[in-house]
Formats: structure tokens, sequence, C-alpha cells
């Protein structure tokens, strides 16, 4: 009979455990908000959206004022248009600027608008005028083994010719001398 009451309270333990990883899993994807979430939708269109997904973050000041809803591929220019939904509680002036920003070094990714100065504000399905496509990582560390390469053999021609200008002044001044 005692074991029996062990089990139903392991049993009872067990099920809020799954509970409690559901609704902390819920409350970390921030799932509530995406679905509540009442706004107006703009667009914007990047050369290169790195691993932005759909879902992500939109951010104002460090402030989360949207989420990005839909990326698709413009098949006249082969641009990324990301298209984002902005709570109504936030205005954004039409001048404003949208980048892809990275949290952290290797965090994820997310749409960062800058703030323009112009009066009147975004409405529904207008689109950012200026975006700055996300950094690739493995783009700046080719550029970098590209450049820490080339620079090497510049590095010994250059002292080279640093050393036999050197020697030429060096001559010069002492034939000066009486």
């Amino acid at each position: 009979m005692q074991s029996r009451a062990v089990e139903m309270l392991v049993g009872l333990f067990v099920c809020l455990g799954i509970a409690a990883i559901f609704i902390l899993t819920y409350r970390v994807s921030d799932l509530a908000s995406q679905s509540a979430a009442e706004g107006y939708t703009v667009t914007a269109a990047f050369n290169d959206i790195g691993g932005l997904k759909a879902g992500a973050p939109v951010d104002l000041a460090g402030v989360r004022i949207g989420r990005v809803t839909d990326i698709k591929l413009d098949q006249k220019t082969y641009r990324a248009v990301a298209t984002m939904r902005i709570d109504n509680a936030y205005k954004i002036p039409e001048d404003s600027d949208a980048s892809i920003l990275t949290s952290g070094l290797l965090g994820d990714q997310y749409v960062g608008v800058g703030p323009g100065g112009s009066m009147d504000n975004m409405k529904d399905g207008d689109a950012f005028i200026l975006t700055q496509s996300a950094i690739v990582l493995e783009n700046l560390i080719g550029q970098f083994m590209t450049s820490f390469a080339g620079g090497s053999s510049d590095d010994n021609s250059a002292s080279g010719d640093s050393g036999a200008g050197a020697a030429t002044p060096a001559d010069g001044e002492a034939g000066a001398q009486p």
C-alpha cells in the first residue's frame, strides 16, 4: 500500500516537471508576445541576411519593438526582403535605417533600427530605404587571412627598401662632415 502512494507521488512530480519545462520553454521562446502582438507591418530589403530567421527580434535603442514575421527573395532585385511587425506603441520615423546585427560574438541575429529625424512616422506597408546587410563572419575571416598572407610578402620588400634608403643618408651625412 505504501509503495503505491510513493509511485503516485513520483508520477505527480514527473508530471509537474514536464509542465514546468513546457512553461519555461514557452516563456523563453516568447511565443506569447508573438501571437498577441498588434501592430503595423514594414519591410526592409537586404543584400545578405546571414542567419536572420523569421521570429527574430526587431530592436530600437536596445528595446524590442517587434519581430521579423517573414523573409522572402525578391525575384526582380535578388535581394532578401524581411517583413517585420512593429508594435503599435512604437512609432518609427520614415527616414530610419535597418541593420542586421548579431547579439554577442556568435549569437543570434536580429534587426536593429536606427531612428531617423523625420517628423513623419512609418505606416503599415512602408519600407526602410536605408539598410545594412549582415556581416558574415566567414567573409571577414577570409578577408583577414587574405590580407595577412598578402601583407607578409609586402613587409619583406618594404623592409628591404627602407634599409637601402637608410644607408644612403647615413653615407651622405658621413661625407658631409670634415
